[in-house]
């Protein structure tokens, strides 16, 4: 079997830190591909980027956004990785959502470090370490997918921003003014307006700041 390859998002950066530290120094049991706490490049990492992770370490208060709606974001797109949520509180209160997310276990994290041997391999296989609460990623994969009351994995793809769009969200990103984005892609106002509109809709959200998040959170930025 290969050694799997893991990936870590926390915004407690000691914390961070400390497990990506400790998972550097098992080279027999495991990679490290990338430690963040970025939503947005946690997504990307997982969906986009290389080497695919096998698993992905989640805390699950993050800022940005929740645990849970970075673990639902990834899983809706991907079976793969398989999640492992992390606390520094009762994993409890976190449970049913999580499990809803598509994760396929949550712990507490004075336990992650001691807990790796017992549960890497069934994660790296998609597997669920807790399967009284939650699902093997395939399974997770699936069921949110065929939810009525979320996007199916392919409609993000088949929105996918286009070329300009992104352009304008990523200027915008940057902190420019509507006039400096039109100077920059030489075009008006109004084509500016017509972007930003256009991207909205496509990612289903109402305004501007929305836009830009959530094509973060997607890694289209």
């Amino acid at each position: 079997m290969a050694i799997p390859v893991l990936a870590v998002i926390d915004n407690d950066a000691w914390a961070l830190q400390t497990i990506t530290q400790w998972l550097k120094a098992q080279p027999r049991q495991c990679t490290l591909a990338w430690a963040t706490t970025s939503c947005a490049q946690a997504v990307h990492g997982c969906l986009y980027a290389k080497p695919d992770v096998d698993v992905l370490l989640v805390d699950m208060a993050l800022g940005a956004m929740s645990g849970p709606n970075l673990c639902k974001t990834i899983r809706m797109h991907s079976p793969r990785p398989a999640v492992l949520g992390m606390t520094a509180f009762d994993p409890e209160l976190f449970r049913d959502d999580l499990a809803a997310a598509g994760a396929q276990g949550i712990m507490d994290k004075q336990s992650i470090i001691p807990g790796l041997t017992s549960w890497l391999a069934t994660l790296a296989e998609g597997g669920s370490i807790q399967p009284e609460s939650f699902h093997d990623a395939r399974t997770a994969h699936r069921i949110l997918c065929a939810s009525p009351q979320t996007p199916a994995a392919k409609d993000i793809r088949d929105n996918e921003l286009s070329t300009r769009e992104r352009e304008v969200l990523a200027l915008y990103a940057q902190g420019k003014t509507t006039d400096e984005v039109a100077g920059v892609m030489a075009v008006s106002r109004n084509t500016v307006y017509t972007f930003v509109d256009r991207a909205s809709g496509k990612l289903g959200v109402r305004n501007r700041a929305e836009a830009i998040e959530k094509a973060r959170w997607y890694g289209l930025l």
